[in-house]
């Protein structure tokens, strides 16, 4: 019997995450249309201090709209511009502009494989967070030139050693193409996909603490170009740079009423 029941509860998961959009509407696109960067919707990413953010620079050739998509590139730092670090990266994200609770968030995007490359699409909340809680949603993450990509849950639980319900996965892609990562966050349950195949379904498990905070915030994105760090390794061959990061849209559904 206990067998039958976590099979039934796995199926019910599993279809509440089919990508049948008969049941959500779409709430907000942004599809890069316009001369340059939508500053209503966007906001630069300044350098900080994380491995993500150390190489991130506001010249204006590291972000910028082309023939429809936006462009994040990573290039060689040069002291002739200002740059303080060996490499200069482009970074948006829609914090305080375009944040939503409980939908399904979904990138088109492609990048090059280089040496030292990370391009990561992910999520955040938009809001103060509880004592001592996280949630983060990565949709996509890239490591030089493997032919796959990593998407990944994290919360305080998680973060804790919390690794008993599988909160990670490594899909195949079509490399240096279009792909379309996605995530949708239920009530009861995170869901993830790449090209509208289900890649890992997250459940709510009762009695474990901070172990699903993803309803309780609105998320936003962030959408980032890296060079190098602890993950990623070091540059070895920059002569491949640029690195580039290439975004068709982001979409927005919501279920309807």
């Amino acid at each position: 019997m206990k067998q039958k029941l976590i099979l039934l509860f796995s199926v019910v998961l599993l279809s509440s995450c089919a990508s049948d959009r008969s049941g959500w509407k779409l709430v907000w696109t942004e599809d890069f249309k316009g001369s340059a960067i939508d500053t209503a919707s966007w906001t630069r990413v300044t350098k900080g201090p994380s491995d993500w953010d150390d190489m991130m620079s506001l010249r204006p050739d590291l972000a910028y709209v082309e023939d429809g998509q936006l462009v994040l590139l990573g290039k060689p730092g040069d002291p002739a511009n200002g740059d303080e670090t060996p490499f200069v990266t482009g970074g948006v994200h829609s914090a305080g502009k375009k944040s939503f609770r409980v939908a399904r968030y979904e990138v088109k995007a492609k990048f090059n494989s280089v040496n030292g490359f990370w391009p990561a699409l992910w999520l955040m909340p938009d809001a103060k967070m509880k004592e001592n809680d996280y949630a983060e949603v990565d949709l996509m993450e890239h490591l030089n030139h493997e032919d796959q990509m990593y998407q990944t849950l994290h919360s305080r639980y998680t973060l804790s050693g919390g690794n008993d319900i599988p909160h990670s996965a490594a899909s195949p892609i079509k490399k240096d193409e279009w792909n379309v990562y996605a995530a949708e966050i239920w009530p009861d349950s995170v869901c993830l996909f790449v090209n509208d195949s289900l890649t890992l379904t997250y459940p709510r498990v009762e009695g474990k603490d901070k172990q699903f905070p993803w309803p309780d915030y609105p998320f936003y994105f962030i959408l980032s170009n890296q060079i190098g760090g602890s993950w990623v390794g070091p540059v070895n061959k920059p002569e491949e740079l640029p690195s580039e990061l290439r975004v068709d849209w982001v979409k927005v559904y919501q279920r309807k009423e």
